[in-house]
C-alpha cells in the first residue's frame, strides 16, 4: 500500500464577500461568500490540540464547517453534535490485498489544467482515498494524520443509504412507490413533500421552494443542531420539512432540483411504518451485514437522523459498504429485498430531466434514482456524492470501486428553488466533472 502522507501547509484562506447574502451568524456569513479562493486549506496542526486547547483553536458550532477547523469537525462529528451508534457486523466483509497500484504520479484534467493525483489530494484537502479492483485493495493512502479506523462524515453520501432503505420497502411492499408521502406521515399534508409521490421524494422531483433564512441546507443543520440556530430557524427536522413551500406555478412537471427535505421527509415515513428509527432500520438491514467498526448518525433533539446527510464511517468501512453493493449488482437476481433494492438503481432515471437540474453541470449523460447518480457509462456506474469532497464510485463493469473522503472548503450558496443561483463561485478543482476525469485516467491503469 502507498505510505500515509501529509499535505504541506497552506497559505491563509482568503475570502471574498458576495452582497446581499448575509444571514446572521458567524457560519451563515461565511457560507454566503464565494470559495473562490478556498483553496488548499489545510488545519491549523494546533486545532484541538493541549489541554485545554488555544481559545483561537477551539471548534464550535459557529466555525465547524469553517477552514481552518473543517477537518477536525469531518472526523469528529461526535463531538459536535448528539449521535446514534450503528452496530457493525459479527463477521465483516474481507478487504484483502491486491496487486498495488503507483498512482500518486497520475494526470488527469481539472479544468484547463492537468493535475497528478498527488496535487489533487492536497489541493482538495483529502482525508483518505481507496481503490478497489475485484474486491481487492489496490491503492490506500491517509493523509495528515487520518487514521484508517477514525470515523469521517459521508455528507450526502447518507442519502443513498436511505434510498437503498426505501426500495427495500419497496420491495416489501411496505411501501407504494406512487403513492402520496402524506398517505405514509398525515403531517406533511399540504406540503410539497407530502404532495408528491414516494417516487417524486426519491428521485428529487418535487416542487419545493425554501423560505430565505430557512436555505435548503443551512435550515437543516440549524434544526439538527450543526449551527448556531437564528431566529426563524426550525428547532428540529420534522419542524424544517413543515416549513418548505411550494414551488413553481403548478402548471408543468416538477423539475429535478436536489435538496435534503425529500429524503428526510421519506425517513418520517420509514420511522413510521417500521416503527423503528432510521438508525436501528440501517444498522440491522445494510451496516451489519459487512462493517469492520461502528458507524453513527448525527440527530436533532426529538432524536430525528440526519438522514440526507449525518452519517459518519471510517474510509475502509465506506469501501465495504460500496462493495457490498457492487456485489449485489454482480449477482443474479433474488427475492432478498436487499438485493432488489440494489438492482432497482439500475432502473433508467430521467437523464433530460437531470441535465436540466441543479447537479447537471459536470455530470453530462447522468441520471438519478433512489437518491444515487446514473454515470450512464455503458458499464453501469452508479455513484454518491456529498459536500466537502465525499464520493463513492461503483462501476459494475470494470469491477472497481473508488472512495474518497474529504474536508474540501466549501461554503458556496445552495439554491432554495429550482432555477436558483447554486453552488456559484466553486472551484474546477472540486467539480464532478474533475472527479470524472479522475476515473477516466485511473481505468486506463486497471488490467483487464
Amino acid at each position: 500500500m502507498t505510505p500515509c502522507t501529509s499535505p504541506a501547509p497552506a497559505a491563509p484562506l482568503r475570502r471574498r464577500q458576495a452582497p446581499g447574502l448575509l444571514l446572521g451568524a458567524t457560519f451563515l456569513l461565511a457560507s454566503a461568500l464565494l470559495p473562490a479562493q478556498a483553496a488548499a486549506v489545510a488545519p491549523s496542526t494546533g486545532v484541538m490540540q493541549g489541554f485545554p486547547p488555544a481559545p483561537e483553536l477551539r471548534v464550535n458550532k459557529a466555525n465547524a464547517f469553517l477552514p481552518p477547523y473543517l477537518r477536525w469537525s469531518m472526523t469528529h462529528a461526535r463531538e459536535v453534535s448528539p449521535t446514534r451508534n450503528l452496530a457493525r457486523a459479527r463477521t465483516p466483509l474481507p478487504l484483502p490485498s491486491g496487486q498495488p497500484l503507483e498512482l500518486g504520479a497520475l494526470t488527469f484534467k481539472a479544468g484547463d489544467e492537468s493535475l497528478s493525483l498527488d496535487r489533487y489530494l492536497r489541493q482538495t484537502v483529502t482525508d483518505g482515498l481507496i481503490v478497489l479492483h475485484r474486491g481487492r485493495v489496490v491503492y490506500e493512502r491517509y493523509l495528515d494524520g487520518f487514521g484508517d479506523r477514525q470515523p469521517h462524515i459521508w455528507a450526502s453520501m447518507t442519502k443513498s443509504v436511505t434510498g437503498l432503505l426505501a426500495a427495500q420497502f419497496i420491495a416489501e411492499g411496505k411501501l407504494d412507490p406512487e403513492a402520496r408521502l402524506a398517505s405514509y406521515v398525515p403531517e406533511l399534508e399540504g406540503t410539497p413533500f407530502g404532495e408528491s409521490s414516494v417516487r417524486a421524494n426519491l428521485d428529487m422531483r418535487v416542487a419545493v421552494a425554501y423560505p430565505e433564512k430557512v436555505p435548503p441546507d443551512l435550515g437543516l443543520f440549524a434544526a439538527t443542531g450543526l449551527i448556531p440556530r437564528q431566529p426563524g430557524m426550525p428547532e428540529d427536522i420534522y419542524t424544517f420539512l413543515k416549513l418548505a413551500q411550494p414551488g413553481g406555478d403548478g402548471t408543468e412537471k416538477p423539475p429535478f432540483f436536489y435538496q435534503n427535505g425529500s429524503p428526510e421527509a421519506l425517513a418520517w415515513a420509514l420511522r413510521r411504518i417500521s416503527g423503528k428509527t432510521w438508525a436501528e432500520l440501517v444498522e440491522e438491514r445494510i451496516w451489519s451485514r459487512f462493517a469492520e467498526e461502528d458507524a453513527y448518525v448525527q440527530v436533532d433533539q426529538l432524536g430525528a437522523e440526519m438522514a440526507s446527510g449525518g452519517m459518519s464511517g471510517n474510509l475502509r468501512d465506506t469501501a465495504r459498504f460500496a462493495e457490498l453493493v457492487r456485489r449485489e449488482l454482480a449477482r443474479e437476481a433474488s427475492d432478498d429485498s436487499f438485493n432488489q433494492a440494489v438492482r432497482s438503481l439500475f432502473e433508467p432515471g430521467d437523464a433530460a430531466v437531470f441535465a436540466r437540474g441543479n447537479l447537471a453541470p459536470g455530470r453530462p449523460g447522468y441520471a438519478y434514482r433512489n437518491y444515487w447518480f446514473q454515470k450512464n457509462d455503458g458499464d453501469n456506474s452508479i455513484e454518491a456524492s456529498g459536500r466537502f469532497g465525499q464520493k463513492i464510485y461503483i462501476n459494475p463493469g470494470r469491477e472497481l470501486v473508488i472512495v474518497k473522503l474529504a474536508s474540501t472548503p466549501d461554503e458556496a450558496r445552495r439554491a432554495s428553488s429550482a432555477g436558483g443561483e447554486d453552488r456559484a463561485g466553486t472551484r474546477a478543482m472540486d467539480s464532478a466533472a474533475t472527479f470524472s476525469n479522475l476515473v477516466s485516467a485511473l481505468l486506463v491503469q486497471l488490467p483487464h
